[in-house]
């Protein structure tokens, strides 16, 4: 009776389910009942992974990547001298010393009427566009951190940077640089009696056409607010 028990409440696998010796995690998706479309961001996942056979590729040239990255955020930095001022100064200028992460990971910041970029050697917040009432409805729509009209941070993925750099593996790499640059803003707005008020869940697609992103090769991924210690944390 309990075999049968069992077997009568075993999910019915679909037709096209096989058995292997390794995990797979893009068949694995596949060979879920309840799945009837596959997840871009799954394909991605699949596609980042390292094998033995690519191993060799990143052991020889960390260094010269790391190179790289580091003069590339400096002549970005060095194109424009203009600069925004921003309540938030403080705690930009304390995250400068994580301007290795900037690379592909963008942080700006929207403040009154403008949208500015944070360029970390030079210290600045460089204006890219004016805002009108529509971007800041559109904004306050898309999530609820932009409710006080106070100003927002934006951490964007610019995920073609490092997909020239790693490959596949470099969608993975951005998402990993904006969680730790992220945690360093955390960190730097705690040490100020800031509270960090982070959304992750958003209207993509109102937010990525304000920041002017195409949501493929550079997407919003995560926008927040700093309050006062009475605001909480969201």
């Amino acid at each position: 009776m309990t075999l049968l028990g069992d077997l009568r409440h075993a999910p019915v696998d679909p037709p096209w389910k096989r058995v292997r010796l390794e995990r797979d995690s893009f068949m694995d998706y596949r060979q879920r009942s309840v799945s009837a479309n596959l997840s871009v961001a799954e394909l991605y996942h699949e596609n980042s992974k390292c094998f033995p056979q690519m191993h060799h590729e990143l052991v020889g040239f960390r260094t010269q990547l790391a190179e790289f990255r580091r003069r590339v955020v400096h002549e970005r930095a060095a194109s424009d001298a203009s600069g925004v001022d921003c309540d938030w100064n403080g705690v930009l200028t304390a995250v400068r010393d994580a301007s290795d992460l900037f690379y592909a990971v963008e942080l700006r910041v929207a403040a009154e009427d403008v949208l500015a970029v944070f360029e970390p050697v030079s210290d600045t917040l460089q204006a890219m566009k004016r805002l009108s009432a529509a971007d800041w409805a559109r904004l306050r729509a898309a999530s609820d951190v932009a409710d006080d009209g106070g100003p927002l941070g934006f951490l964007l993925g610019r995920f073609v940077l490092n997909d020239v750099l790693f490959g596949s593996r470099g969608y993975r790499r951005t998402l990993l640089e904006a969680g730790r640059l992220a945690q360093e803003i955390a960190h730097q707005a705690e040490r100020r009696g800031l509270a960090f008020l982070p959304a992750y869940e958003f209207t993509d697609r109102d937010v990525d056409a304000v920041m002017e992103a195409d949501g493929i090769e550079e997407g919003t991924v995560m926008m927040f607010a700093l309050g006062g210690r009475g605001d909480g944390v969201g």
